[in-house]
């Protein structure tokens, strides 16, 4: 028979968000456990329960979860950029609609006359030109590395005039991954000064600055191969850079002194369309010699061989396909969803960005943008960690 002195044991009181997900726990653990796992699984979260989606929907909790795409920097043939976001659009969105937070476009962040154009976007930051306090472009190239997503930026020195001399750039590319390095580098992608006799780019080399060290640094070109210098042809995955080579036949990984560690070769196609990866491989997409409108994607495997993952004959996308009969290159892959089986298609005849999702093999539009012949579209992912080489520059 229980005694005056027998005390129930009872269990914690729960109140609040943490009470529909986990017994016992406050809403700061749940956070703090959530921002330990990969982004795709927080989107699966949040279908536990109410409770848990206003959790990790809350604006003060997403800065401390891993993020998803939220959007493009979008080039077009006259490298202007604009940024395209996939957030929900108003009920009634105009043809070329676009949501422009003020951070992503205009980075009013950033004091008068430092940033200028966008030139690239790597892992959360982004690669701008710099300015002059007149405004103009500086004489000798030089940089700003900002994260919209914290406001945090710094310069880039300028390039040293003399490595100028007879080398034009034709790429500015933004190396960052925070899970290998606190760190950043700007590769610059050199040719020769046109000569007037040769119709092909003689590639000279690399200039790489490392926001560790400080400086520049030019390595010459002596690999055998030649980089494709655009955007889509280029990923920086697990602290290499990865090319196209300019003959279309592999990928060459580069690390950031400039020294070739890989050569990847491709399945032999008539196009690589893009190289890129997600959910920790590395996949390219190309155009089938004998059909092309039929893009298939690859993942390489831990054995340096080529899986075919997922084929799509973009043409039977749309209900009327003859109007996409008279060219073969109206629809190609922008980009690889980087937490999802899912990958984006624009229509440039269209302007049209499409997402297909390779489990249902369907396709739905999801943005209207303007229509151009030569683009391309670099993922954008918040990053709200702090970096310690932006630390000095706000």
């Amino acid at each position: 028979m229980e005694g005056p002195e027998f005390k129930k044991k009872r269990s914690p009181v729960v109140t609040g968000t943490a009470a529909g997900g986990g017994r016992g726990l406050t809403d700061d653990i749940i956070v703090d456990i959530l921002s330990r796992v990969p982004v795709k699984s927080i989107c699966r979260f949040k279908c536990v329960s109410p409770s848990w989606r206003n959790l990790i929907s809350h604006p003060d909790n997403r800065k401390k979860l891993p993020q998803t795409l939220t959007g493009f920097f979008y080039f077009d043939e006259f490298d202007s950029c604009e940024f395209v976001s996939l957030a929900k659009p108003p009920p009634t969105p105009t043809r070329n609609w676009r949501l422009r937070p003020p951070s992503l476009c205009d980075f009013a962040f950033l004091p008068a006359n430092t940033g200028g154009g966008a030139l690239d976007c790597c892992n959360g930051l982004v690669l701008l030109n710099s300015r002059s306090a007149s405004g103009s472009e500086a004489p000798c190239a030089s940089y700003v590395v900002c994260n919209p997503a914290t406001e945090k930026w710094t310069t880039v020195p300028p390039v040293p005039e003399s490595a100028e001399v007879s080398k034009i750039c034709n790429a500015s590319i933004l190396c960052f991954d925070p899970a290998v390095s606190p760190h950043f580098h700007v590769v610059r992608l050199l040719v020769a000064e046109d000569d007037g006799f040769t119709e092909d780019d003689l590639f000279e080399g690399f200039q790489i600055y490392s926001s560790e060290t400080g400086v520049w640094v030019f390595h010459p070109h002596n690999s055998g191969w030649s980089p494709v210098e655009h955007r889509s042809r280029r990923t920086y995955f697990n602290g290499l850079l990865h090319f196209i080579t300019s003959d279309q036949r592999a990928i060459a990984a580069m690390d950031m002194k400039g020294q070739t560690q890989r050569i990847v070769y491709v399945p032999r196609s008539k196009e690589v369309e893009l190289i890129g990866h997600s959910q920790g491989l590395f996949f390219y997409a190309n155009r089938d010699d004998r059909n092309t409108y039929k893009v298939s994607i690859f993942v390489l495997e831990d054995h340096g061989r080529w899986t075919l993952k997922h084929s799509v004959n973009t043409k039977g996308l749309f209900a009327d396909a003859d109007e996409y009969l008279q060219s073969e290159l109206l629809v190609g892959v922008a980009a690889i969803h980087p937490h999802c089986n899912s990958i984006f298609l624009f229509d440039s005849l269209q302007g049209r960005l499409m997402l297909y999702n390779m489990d249902s093999r369907s396709a739905r539009v999801i943005r209207s943008v303007t229509e151009t012949c030569l683009w391309s579209f670099v993922p954008y992912v918040p990053l709200h960690m702090e970096t310690s080489a932006l630390e000095n520059g706000n």
